[in-house]
């Protein structure tokens, strides 16, 4: 049987509100009086299920749908729905007392739609509202005292209409919460942003507010003692950030990272991302974070020296992305001013080469390879021992960078930085000795490398240039052991084939490679490649020896244009002190393209003009 006349719920009334009204308008008694009259406890109507829903709907003649959006239901152990979305019971805060006095004094007033009767309403219920979505007001929240409160009996849990009016007059004002804002809309159906709104709403919401909290109070500050309207404010803040997904979110770690850095005294992420870091990383319950853990974690990754195998935001690092210092200097047992001295001047990293500092990261892949190679390296002046040359042609191969030293720094050099590695002097060698045939007897006219210089009256290194990039035709070796003593060119064919070369103002693919700073595939590629204008970048040349084979050759002139017009995401990466993956998510949120997608051309390449870099 329906109570008639029927009396309709209000916009955002609460169940246990509405029941009280119905209560008052049909019998002028109070709920509990009236709920037990009809056989239905307090608890079924506090958390009702399917049957209780059913009877009320037939008693009040509203629908279950109706019903169903003006409480909280229960979705298994803990777990709640609201308005169609699955959240946690924190979400719907029923330990609390919440109102906004400005409503309930309006309530009062004569010809209100509540016959002057207060209404309590659901949405003051929901943890991160923490605002009146009409008067902006911060709402007053307190926790229960008793059992009963939960009821919400806006009567019964909140003063006078004095006290109210007293509460409003000192009450304070903020602009609407971003954060409470996109909440109520999504509750209505509305579509928001799509990082928040790809997880459940109440994930989305904690996440704000963590991520607000360490920017707006302080990154260890006590959270059982930040007020309403500090919670409000961070929540807005937040919002702010994630509504703009994963960029934004890193923008606002960035914000906490650069002013702990600022301070100039070291720490792990704990003591960076406080009370954000602990609550990723220390809960002892199974609640799920969300997708802001793996964004955090990332970050992490990406500014402190964590180890492999260390237990990070929920399993274990796979890979050490980034070293300080003192990290690898514990790691290769190297001292720690070694080894900032050679990641400065390397340009592995940025700073001062004579301050070691503990919060300055670099790639730790790039570090570790080149303390290996520190490692494994000969002073220049063994290199001619090494390659079997004299010293002026050490110090030619190493000043020109056919053999790069450990550091290429024009600054003043000392000790092991100023050596060249193992590996390089022996790629050199490799890449020498694989040009050359295998003979038992030499042909009439070679020479060794030095003698047919002076014969074709051509530099030494003009002439290994041409040697690496395969110019030449007559190439051979009878003693691999002499290294480079037992290469044997011709030097009639030396003089003739780098002074076309030198006329033509071009050179072989390794030193063109070297010059504008890609691998030779990605050389090749960008010769494929057309500017927007439709001219190539490159243009690639083929000479025929007499044998028919064909040698590429690239014109100096555009190798140094390219240099002088693009940079590539490296160069940035190290100017702007931000690893590349980092770098490169900047230069897209910035809506910067690069030259070629991906790797294509061996580096992600930009053109400087767009960079805004001289």
């Amino acid at each position: 049987m329906t109570l008639l006349p029927v009396l309709s719920p209000l916009e955002d009334e609460s169940l246990t509100s509405f029941l009280n009204r119905v209560a008052a308008f049909h019998f002028g008694i109070g709920v509990r009086e009236f709920l037990s009259s009809i056989e239905l406890s307090q608890q079924s109507v506090l958390y009702p299920d399917d049957e209780a829903l059913d009877r009320i709907a037939r008693l009040t003649g509203t629908s279950v749908d109706h019903l169903k959006s003006m409480t909280f239901l229960r979705e298994g152990a803990r777990m709640r729905s609201f308005r169609g979305q699955i959240v946690h019971a924190e979400f719907g805060n029923l330990n609390a007392t919440s109102f906004c006095p400005a409503c309930l004094l309006e309530d009062g007033q004569c010809g209100s739609a509540s016959q002057r009767r207060r209404v309590g309403r659901s949405i003051w219920q929901i943890e991160p509202v923490r605002q009146c979505p009409k008067y902006g007001l911060v709402l007053h929240r307190r926790g229960n005292t008793s059992h009963s409160e939960k009821f919400q009996l806006m009567d019964e849990v909140a003063p006078n209409d004095e006290e109210l009016q007293h509460m409003v007059d000192s009450a304070m004002h903020l602009p609407i919460s971003g954060l409470s804002d996109w909440v109520l809309s999504r509750l209505r159906g509305e579509k928001g942003p799509e990082w928040l709104d790809c997880q459940p709403i109440d994930l989305a919401a904690r996440a704000c507010e963590m991520l607000g909290v360490i920017l707006s109070v302080g990154t260890h500050v006590n959270l059982r003692k930040i007020t309403s309207a500090q919670w409000a404010k961070a929540g807005h803040l937040g919002f702010g950030y994630a509504s703009r997904g994963e960029q934004g979110i890193r923008e606002a770690l960035d914000l906490a990272y650069q002013d702990f850095t600022s301070k100039e005294i070291n720490g792990g992420p704990q003591q960076v991302l406080g009370r954000l870091y602990q609550w990723l990383q220390f809960s002892k319950n199974d609640k799920p974070f969300g997708p802001i853990r793996e964004v955090v974690r990332d970050f992490i990754l990406d500014h402190f020296a964590i180890a492999k195998g260390t237990e990070l935001l929920g399993r274990p690092v796979e890979r050490q992305r980034v070293h300080t210092a003192h990290s690898l200097a514990r790691k290769t047992g190297q001292h720690s001013k070694t080894v900032n001295r050679a990641m400065v001047l390397a340009g592995v990293m940025r700073g001062d080469p004579e301050k070691v500092s503990g919060t300055r990261v670099f790639d730790a892949e790039m570090g570790e390879a080149l303390m290996s190679r520190i490692r494994n390296s000969i002073p220049i002046k063994h290199l001619p021992n090494y390659l079997n040359c004299n010293r002026v042609q050490a110090e030619q191969l190493t000043r020109t960078g056919i053999i790069p030293s450990l550091v290429q720094n024009d600054g003043n050099l000392t000790g092991v930085l100023k050596n060249v590695a193992l590996e390089d002097a022996d790629t050199f060698l490799k890449k020498l000795t694989a040009r050359a045939v295998r003979v038992q007897v030499p042909s009439d006219g070679v020479m060794d490398i030095v003698s047919a210089a002076e014969a074709a009256r051509w530099p030494v290194i003009d002439i290994v240039r041409g040697l690496l990039g395969g110019v030449f035709e007559t190439v051979e070796v009878v003693d691999p052991d002499l290294k480079f003593k037992g290469i044997l060119i011709d030097p009639t064919e030396v003089r003739a084939v780098l002074t076309r070369e030198k006329a033509e103002g071009r050179v072989e693919l390794e030193e063109a490679a070297r010059i504008i700073g890609m691998p030779p595939h990605g050389l090749s590629a960008l010769a494929r490649m057309r500017k927007p204008c439709g001219a190539a970048y490159v243009t690639e040349h083929f000479v025929e020896n007499s044998k028919g084979k064909r040698i590429r050759l690239f014109a100096l002139e555009e190798l140094l244009q390219f240099r002088k017009e693009h940079i590539s995401l490296t160069e940035i990466a190290q100017t702007e002190h931000f690893s590349t993956k980092v770098m490169k998510m900047k230069m897209d949120g910035r809506g910067i393209e690069p030259v070629a997608p991906k790797y294509e051309l061996g580096r992600i390449w930009y053109r400087r003009e767009n960079c805004r870099l001289q």
